[in-house]
């Protein structure tokens, strides 16, 4: 398989291309413009028929997604969120309220350094949550 991503260190390839329904990624990219391209590639290579939710974090993801009449998927469920770290602790109950999350893959684009915001404790707990959602919600 070729690969889609112009960002992607070639010896991970093998990890980038098959992320399977029911788990959490992590991408961290120093630069912003190469989140946003990232963001972007992982939309367009998607399938037409799959079921995408794009979320952003301080921009409407209309200013944020691009892509080409070509690629991606015909529908892509678009949420914003604040730029502050407390929008990610009810994300989980948002996206409920506002779809089946089953078989969906949710990308989310957060903005600069909110990482840097979140205590070590309280991000490990996010990412367990999330985990524990994505697999409930396969």
């Amino acid at each position: 398989m070729d690969s889609v991503f112009t960002l992607v260190i070639s010896s991970l390839w093998d990890e980038v291309c098959h992320m399977p329904v029911g788990g959490v990624w992590w991408l961290n990219v120093d630069r912003y413009t190469d989140a946003v391209s990232l963001f972007n590639q992982t939309l367009a290579a998607q399938a037409k028929n799959s079921k995408i939710a794009a979320l952003v974090m301080g921009d409407k993801p209309n200013n944020i997604i691009s892509l080409d009449n070509e690629g991606g998927p015909d529908n892509i469920a678009l949420f914003t969120l604040p730029n502050r770290p407390e929008a990610l602790e009810e994300i989980h109950r948002d996206l409920v309220c506002s779809l089946e999350p089953g078989n969906y893959l949710f990308i989310l684009l957060c903005a600069e350094n909110t990482w840097q915001n979140i205590n070590k404790d309280k991000l490990c707990a996010w990412v367990e949550k999330t985990s524990r959602w994505a697999q409930y919600h396969r």
